[in-house]
């Protein structure tokens, strides 16, 4: 598997570092769905200047609040490409979830999915240590936590699974690293054994029948 490693070890070089996984595929209206701070569209503006950009989220300042699950707010193919990183593992009907995030897509869909497999989580779990924020059993109730636990592997087949029933295509997947475990392990070790060392997993799917750019 392909590997591409972010530029920065912070929110906005893991954004990069999607973009410029998928260099072609940028163009028209782009939805960023669960866009937290808006960041993506800095980062796209770096590389494409007539981009048409709108983020949803469950708070602002996205410039739509709405619930992935609930149904966006928006017609069929609405977008030319829709986003979600790191947000399907938070809903409760991640297939229902992934549905609603090809309804609205003209051409593409990127979608990264976290792998809770990879070595740093089992060193964790080894060592008694909490997995993630994310995860665990806290006394007062959290406002947001991932709902599904899985390794890169198994995303691989669910994205793979779920794009052939919305009638999309894998058109490109790899693994994302970013700059310390890449100094640490290497982008060719990365590759080989991407279940244990790449924390995320990136694809992009094409609504079948529609332009390849």
């Amino acid at each position: 598997m392909k590997v591409f490693i972010c530029p920065r070890p912070d929110e906005i070089g893991k954004f990069c570092g999607v973009v410029e996984t998928f260099p072609d595929i940028w163009g028209g209206s782009v939805l960023d769905v669960g866009c937290r701070s808006r960041n993506l569209k800095f980062v796209l503006s770096k590389y494409h200047h007539e981009i048409r950009y709108c983020g949803v989220d469950l708070h602002p300042p996205a410039d739509i609040v709405s619930e992935l699950e609930a149904g966006l707010p928006f017609s069929d193919q609405a977008f030319d490409v829709v986003v979600a990183l790191d947000v399907l593992e938070h809903t409760n009907n991640i297939h229902k979830s992934f549905e609603e995030l090809c309804r609205v897509a003209r051409k593409f869909v990127v979608i990264t999915l976290p792998n809770a497999y990879e070595l740093k989580a089992r060193l964790k779990i080894l060592l008694g240590l909490p997995h993630s924020r994310k995860y665990g059993l806290p006394v007062d109730p959290p406002e947001d936590r991932h709902r599904w636990l899985f390794s890169l592997n198994e995303a691989r087949v669910f994205v793979h699974g779920m794009a052939q029933r919305c009638r999309f295509r894998i058109v490109n997947e790899s693994c994302l690293i970013g700059p310390r475990r890449a100094f640490a392990v290497g982008r060719v070790m990365a590759g080989l054994f991407p279940n244990l060392l790449s924390p995320w997993y990136v694809v992009v799917i094409r609504r079948e029948g529609s332009a390849k750019t």
